[in-house]
Formats: C-alpha cells, structure tokens, sequence
C-alpha cells in the first residue's frame, strides 16, 4: 500500500535530505515513553547537563548569565541545581537573540515568528536537532491514537508559506507525503462544496487542525447536508488553541463519534505534551524539564502555575528555563494507559477571534496577524475589527527600523486577505490598551460570533 511506502521510502528520504534523524529519535521515544521514574530522572539529567555544558561554551548570551549566577554546569549534580538561573523572558530574547544563537550549528538555524499572546512579534531560531525531536514527538502521539507517518492526513491549517505557494511543487510534495492541506484562513459557504470534494477524493485517516476551524468547518458543512462520518476519518488531533468541550462534542459528532484528541505546545516551545487514550496530557519528558510555578515558588497538585519550559534538544538556540505566559497544573502521577511520563492538567490557553469579511467570508485571525507580525520595527500590535468593512489595528514601533512602506503594507495585506472593500485603519501608538479584565488579546472582532 501507497501508507507503508510512505513510511518506510518516501519520509526516510525526505528526512535524510534535510539532514534530520526524526526516525533515530522516534525509535528512542518509543522506548523511553515506558522507562521507570530512575531511569527517566537520569536521561533528562543527562541531556539537561550536555544542554547547559554547550550553551556555557558556544552561546555568549548563556555564558554571561551562568556567570553571573555563579552556575558551572560542570558541577551539576542533580536537575534542581538549574534554579540558581533566572527565567528566560520574551523581551529578554527579543533583546538579545544574535547572542542567542549558536552560531556554528551544524546544518544551519532557521528563522521561525509568533505573534505570541501578548501581540508583541517574537523571533527565534530552530535547528535540525530541534525539529527533528519535534517531529518525532508528534509523530510518536499520532501512534497513541493508530496513525502511522504515511497515513493520510487532511491538515486544516494555515501559514504565510502555504497560503501563497499553493504551486504544483507544494501539491506534489503533499501528494507524495500522503497529506492535504486546506486552509483554515477561511471557510465560507461558497468554498464548502470544493473543500468537500477534495475531503471524498482523499479519504484522510485524521484530521489535525485549529479546534474552532475544525468546529466552524463542521457546522458550515453540516448545514449544507455534508456527511463527514462516510469519510474516513477515524481521528481528529486539535492543536494551538484550548480544546474545549462543546468543541470536542460537537467535532466527534459530525465524524461519527471518532475521538478528538488534543495537544499543548506553542511554537516557540514546541510540541510539549499530548493526550493519551486515558485522556491524561503526558509532557514528552526526555525532551523537556518542565517547571509550574507561582510567584517563584513551585506549586502542588490542584493549583495554577506559570509553565516554565527548557527544551532539552534546542541546541541551536536553547530555551532555558522559558517562561511561556501559559497556565497549567501538574498532573498526578501514574496512568492506567501504562506511560510514565509526567502529566498536565487544567490547562490555560487563549482562543483566536475569526475575522468576518465583507462578503461574509470567515477566516482565521490568524491570517492577519502574519500580515502585522512579519514586519520588521513592530513591537506591539492590536486589530479590532468594528465591522465586516471596518478595522483597526493599533501598532506600536520602533521608529529606526520600521520600514517607510510598513503602514502601506498593512494595508495591502489585509485587503489581500479580506478584500478590497475593507477600509484598514493603522493607528500608531505609545502604548496598547488591554481589556478591562487585564488580559492581552492581540484580534477582538466584534463581528465573530458563534458557539
């Protein structure tokens, strides 16, 4: 079958070329997903030590802060003795990612964005190690759940680079891989019926997807008599955004009852944990030290914490000790699924707004915030969207950097994506307003609104 000649040729091959031991690292997870609590404390110690050890002597940025906290990683005896090293902020790395990086990473760094949920654009970089782990993370939890690398997958999803090079090389990498991508950037009642077609003649084992796109696209092709449960899909993976209950229900129904399962991570952080078939969020422990913590001090079973994360195979530009701006409980211990891997509960998150176009389309917020993020000099921003026709974004900059087209550009952009009749509105400003709950959220449509 055309699966297995994926898993075992053509995915072996692409990995190769990019120079990734996904595979290497995928065999190791299988195993280590079962080690005892000893065996599993000694990796991470392990891979945390060699971690600090090259970050002191490759990273200038590193070397200065274990030297200003006194901390010789050569003198590490045990997981704890990371604590005499202050959190890593966003603004830190903003400030100094040059000094970040390692500069001789084999194979090169790659360039990689978020908006992040304050609005304020973070860059970082990513090395093949990096991504490989990542894959092999994401490849072991789609295991959980009976999908193999080379299953067909239908990907509701959405980036600057799939939105623009939709060419024939991008469909014949797709074609090859077993994948198809639809994007999440919007979902209308006229796309519906070509979306539908494409979903029949793939048949996809899963679906993997923002959660209020999956939940939208659902409700659309639901009202227009679509039968989603005749076409194959036996799950449904949500990513990067909270998962809620409704949408869980209403997601699995229209597939027939196939389970919804969901995932945590960020960009930046990386694919941290994942659902097992018990329902419990395991951390994939041999790639991260994970830490919850209030108000400096670490919190127990039942409270709120701020997620810390050191990535343990970001070696081209390590994460340590990161603070995410994320909220979460630790998990009991012990799974009846068998894995002995740490677990995550009662997780915080934040949901993207829609963005309704003038001609009724909807889009992922998404899609706009790539427009403002990208440019170069923003250092904060917010987009309101009044009406169908009207939005707003506030944008606040670095003079020196900003480009002078950078206004003209937004608006470019967003007329690209939601039409010409929109009228964008670029207001430049010291400082950007929050909710009168305290909350940052960078989209506020009030047009969007569904349940």
């Amino acid at each position: 079958m055309y699966n297995k000649f994926v898993k075992h040729i053509i995915f072996p091959l692409h990995e190769k070329i990019l120079g990734r031991e996904t595979y290497q690292f995928l065999g190791r997870l299988e195993k280590e997903q079962y080690l005892d609590g000893r065996e599993l404390e000694l990796l991470r110690f392990r891979k945390l030590k060699a971690l600090l050890i090259h970050a002191g002597k490759n990273i200038s940025f590193y070397k200065q802060r274990f030297a200003d906290a006194g901390f010789n990683p050569e003198k590490m005896q045990a997981i704890e003795d990371i604590r005499v090293l202050p959190l890593l902020s966003k603004e830190e790395i903003r400030k100094n990612l040059d000094r970040m990086k390692w500069k001789d990473t084999p194979g090169g760094l790659f360039r990689y964005n978020t908006g992040g949920s304050s609005g304020k654009p973070l860059v970082f970089y990513f090395d093949r190690r990096r991504q490989a782990y990542d894959a092999a993370a994401r490849a072991l939890t789609h295991k959980w759940w009976g999908v193999d690398i080379g299953d067909k997958e239908l990907y509701l999803w959405g980036s600057p680079l799939e939105i623009t090079k939709q060419d024939k090389m991008k469909d014949f990498r797709d074609w090859l891989t077993n994948d198809l991508l639809i994007s999440a950037f919007e979902i209308s009642e006229k796309k519906i019926p070509e979306m539908m077609e494409k979903i029949k003649r793939f048949k996809p084992k899963c679906v993997f997807g923002y959660p209020s796109t999956i939940a939208l696209f659902c409700e659309v092709a639901g009202k227009f008599g679509y039968r989603l449960d005749k076409e194959g899909v036996n799950v449904v993976f949500s990513t990067a955004e909270v998962l809620y209950d409704h949408q869980r229900e209403s997601i699995s129904k229209s597939f027939g009852g196939v389970p919804v399962t969901d995932c945590y991570g960020s960009r930046e952080g990386g694919f941290v944990c994942h659902e097992c078939e018990q329902g419990r969020y395991h951390v994939i422990e041999p790639n991260y030290l994970i830490e919850f913590l209030q108000n400096g001090r670490d919190v127990g079973i039942g409270e709120d914490g701020e997620v810390i994360l050191t990535h343990l195979d970001a070696w081209g530009m390590p994460f340590i000790r990161y603070r995410t701006g994320d909220v979460a409980q630790p998990g009991e211990g012990g799974c009846t699924c068998g894995r002995t891997w740490r677990t995550i509960r009662n997780i915080r998150g934040r949901t993207t707004d829609f963005i309704v176009t003038p001609d009724g389309r909807w889009q992922h917020a998404l899609s706009v915030i790539y427009v403002v993020r990208d440019i170069e000099g923003v250092d904060e921003f917010k987009i309101i969207q009044h009406r169908p026709d009207e939005v707003e974004v506030l944008i606040k900059i670095h003079p020196e950097i900003f480009p002078a087209n950078g206004q003209t550009c937004i608006v470019q952009g967003f007329k690209k994506r939601m039409g010409n009749e929109v009228n964008v509105m670029v207001n430049f400003v010291d400082e950007i307003p929050r909710d009168a709950s305290g909350k940052y959220r960078y989209v506020v449509s009030k047009v969007a609104s569904f349940k």
